[in-house]
């Protein structure tokens, strides 16, 4: 395992919610996850053609792979499973980790230091994005419920969509933006749009869904990912839709992230069962394998390429990851 340590200072307080350590060792722990929870779902992606407002790109050629010597590990400390889910211009990164009794907290990885993010009172934090003037959004549980939030200038707000069980916050533009996903009682998801504090539905059309989520969305498209037998992978630009999916990927994809050039990540299942992450550039779908691997999600792009995400090594431990000018 190689460990990020690019700057170590003592642990100091700075905002509400937040708390910095530096980047140190930890022993490894066998993975505990929660397994109820939409967003631990693996993911892939694609690209498409269309019927009406619906484009179909499907790109026929085989998956190239892409290994690179640039790629580095880190573990939040003391943590037993470490993902990142973002990272923006400036290179601050943001995810996910779990410590050894189970419970997920939220993490601002950023000049080599941590920084813990908990919404207060929670059972639980989840972080998923981070945007340029870093924004914060994820969700919180408070045991009969999942929230979505907001953290902005050290300030927590609380998002929930009218009429439904649940809120899952995805994803924030540079403009404020917000897009996530809600549930019902028996379990079925709709896609949002929040802007201005109105939400809008975000529902692809035709098929019989039983799960949608809107990953991110960057200056005006919403990229995300929509389930009927297999998963796939969706671009919303105005009113079309542009269904995604990558060739000999059997087990679906889904798409995490786009930045202002295009460019996709997320993760793709190819035919040998083998869980991949996922770069869409130039019309092609990529995999990419962090290094003796097991597994690999990309999660996160920003505009000078640079991709975040996790994977899981031989002993079955979850890590983040960063490769700097991955994508150019």
């Amino acid at each position: 395992m190689v460990l990020v340590t690019r700057k170590t200072r003592a642990r100091e307080p700075v905002r509400r919610g937040i708390s910095f350590y530096s980047g140190v060792e930890r022993d490894a722990h066998p993975l505990k996850e929660r397994k109820d929870s939409v967003k631990h779902k693996i993911r892939c992606s694609m690209l498409v053609v269309t019927v009406w407002p619906m484009l179909w790109i499907v790109l026929t050629a085989g998956v190239p792979f892409a290994f690179a010597q640039n790629f580095e590990s880190f573990d939040f400390p003391g943590a037993v499973n470490t993902q990142a889910t973002a990272i923006n211009s400036s290179g601050e990164i943001v995810g996910r980790y779990y410590e050894a009794d189970g419970i997920e907290h939220g993490f601002l990885f950023t000049h080599g230091l941590f920084a813990s993010i908990d919404f207060p009172g929670a059972n639980w934090t989840d972080v998923t994005w981070v945007n340029a003037r870093g924004q914060i959004v994820g969700a919180y549980n408070t045991g009969n419920a999942d929230h979505g939030f907001l953290l902005s200038a050290g300030q927590y707000t609380a998002i929930g969509y009218a009429g439904l069980a649940n809120t899952y916050v995805t994803g924030i533009s540079d403009n404020g933006a917000i897009v996530g996903d809600g549930s019902d009682n028996a379990g079925n998801f709709i896609g949002f749009l929040l802007t201005n504090g109105k939400f809008s539905p975000v529902a692809y059309p035709g098929t019989s869904i039983v799960f949608q989520e809107p990953t991110m969305l960057e200056t005006g498209p919403i990229l995300g990912d929509y389930c009927d037998k297999v998963c796939h992978g969706y671009l919303l630009v105005g009113t079309a839709f542009h269904s995604i999916d990558c060739p000999g990927t059997p087990g679906g994809i889904y798409l995490s992230a786009i930045d202002r050039r295009g460019r996709m990540t997320g993760q793709m299942i190819t035919s040998d069962g083998h869980q991949h992450g996922l770069l869409i550039s130039s019309g092609q779908c990529i995999a990419v394998d962090f290094p003796g691997s097991v597994a690999t999600y990309v999660n996160g792009i920003n505009p000078q390429g640079d991709i975040v995400g996790r994977y899981t090594d031989t002993a079955g431990d979850t890590h983040g990851f960063i490769a700097e000018h991955f994508a150019e």
